[in-house]
């Protein structure tokens, strides 16, 4: 072998084995399938070795694909603390941050969190993409991402921002919320609920007190911002993250039902791939984050 290692091929052919195809894989790393085909053959050809084995309909990696596959989550990662590390002197802020967020935490706060650290850090760039799946940091090219709930992934560092609960809230002349006392009441109501898989009822707690309710809500929609416009506009009860339920309880659009009930609180946390990851403007972001949506 003549040449160094492409660090962009090993990537490629390393989403290639994830994905486990080339049409998926160049849609996770967002460039034409052509591209990664040549990406991935020059890398054969650079090696001398023939790394996957193609059919029609399945793909497999050779015994030599094998090989490099199990060496390039740590060479990727190595490339990429470098990467992040350049750029940067006197720990001053500068260069891009490249993160995800999850589409609901993305739309309400995100814009004014981005306006306001920008201003205070004006030589960061930030390219923030819209998530509700758990990304592959290294891979995918990120520095970090915000997630909810528990975390899969206990070689990754994480920062928890807050805990995130759920408010029942419907609008204030829904009738019969005078008849509410207890949750198992809200059967009688009618409900909003969110389109997504839930296999176990809906989880409330009043201090030690905790309840699970199967209810079949007849109104589901895909979003918590579609949901709680249909609560607002008389739908129904609904289940809303305590973020976006605020604004419309302060408003008056919309009252808390069984105020003392809630659903458990659920982390959300900062995540990113390891401690040495941690650049100057990384770690402003965060900092800046944690300041903006900390807990109240």
């Amino acid at each position: 072998m003549d040449k160094d290692l492409d660090l962009s091929a090993l990537r490629g052919f390393r989403t290639v084995l994830r994905e486990g195809s080339f049409s998926s894989a160049a849609l996770s790393l967002r460039i034409p399938k052509s591209t990664l085909s040549k990406r991935v053959a020059d890398l054969e050809a650079d090696l001398g070795v023939r790394l996957i084995e193609r059919s029609t309909r399945t793909l497999r990696p050779t015994q030599e694909g094998e090989v490099l596959a199990a060496r390039a989550d740590r060479l990727l990662g190595e490339a990429e603390d470098i990467r992040r590390a350049l750029g940067e002197s006197g720990g001053t802020p500068r260069g891009h941050l490249r993160l995800a967020v999850p589409q609901v935490i993305g739309n309400l706060l995100i814009g004014p969190v981005a306006a306001s650290f920008r201003a205070a850090h004006p030589e960061v760039t930030l390219e923030i993409h819209f998530l509700d799946r758990a990304p592959d940091l290294l891979e995918e090219g990120f520095d970090g991402c915000i997630r909810l709930g528990p975390l899969e992934d206990s070689s990754q560092v994480a920062r928890r921002l807050l805990h995130g609960q759920g408010f029942l809230v419907a609008a204030p002349d829904l009738p019969g919320l005078d008849r509410v006392r207890q949750p198992q009441d809200l059967a009688a109501l009618p409900q909003v609920g969110l389109a997504a898989p839930w296999n176990g009822g809906l989880a409330l707690q009043n201090g030690d007190e905790e309840v699970t309710l199967m209810l079949n809500a007849p109104l589901q929609l895909g979003s918590h911002m579609a949901v709680r416009d249909a609560a607002v506009a008389g739908a129904g009860v609904a289940i809303l993250p305590r973020m976006i339920a605020r604004p419309e309880i302060a408003s008056g659009r919309l009252v808390r039902v069984l105020p003392d009930w809630a659903t458990p609180p659920r982390a959300i946390s900062f995540v990113y791939p390891s401690a040495q990851s941690v650049t100057a403007r990384l770690r402003a972001f965060i900092d800046h984050l944690a300041r903006e949506i900390g807990e109240d």
